[in-house]
C-alpha cells in the first residue's frame, strides 16, 4: 500500500516537474486544493513510516514549530525536497494549528 502511494507521488511531482512554465504570483483555488492536497499525501507516505498519524492529528503547533518538527524529523531520517519540506510544513500549519 505504502510502495503505491509512493509511485502516485513521483507521479505527480514528475507532471508537476514537466509543466515548468511561468506561474501566478497568486494561487488559485484549484492550486491551494493541490497543494493541500500533495501536503496529505506527503504526510501520509513520509510520516507514516516511523509513527502513526494519531500522533500528528494531535499536535496543534504554530508553522514555526511544525518547521522545527520536520527538520527534527529529517535529523532523524524522514526525506523530502525543499520543495516537499514546503508544502507539507504549510499543509500542517494550516491544518493542526492551535
Amino acid at each position: 500500500m505504502q510502495a503505491r502511494m509512493l509511485v502516485a507521488i513521483l507521479v505527480v511531482v514528475v507532471m508537476l516537474g514537466a509543466c515548468g512554465g511561468a506561474q501566478s504570483s497568486s494561487p488559485t483555488p484549484a492550486a491551494n486544493n493541490t497543494a493541500a492536497n500533495d501536503g496529505a499525501a506527503l504526510l501520509e507516505a513520509r510520516c507514516t513510516q516511523c509513527h502513526g498519524l494519531d500522533r500528528v492529528k494531535q499536535a496543534r503547533l504554530t508553522q514555526e514549530q511544525w518547521q522545527q518538527t520536520v527538520t527534527r524529523m529529517e535529523r532523524k531520517g524522514a526525506t523530502l525536497t525543499a520543495d516537499e519540506q514546503t508544502v507539507l510544513v504549510t499543509y500542517l500549519a494550516e491544518t493542526y494549528k492551535p
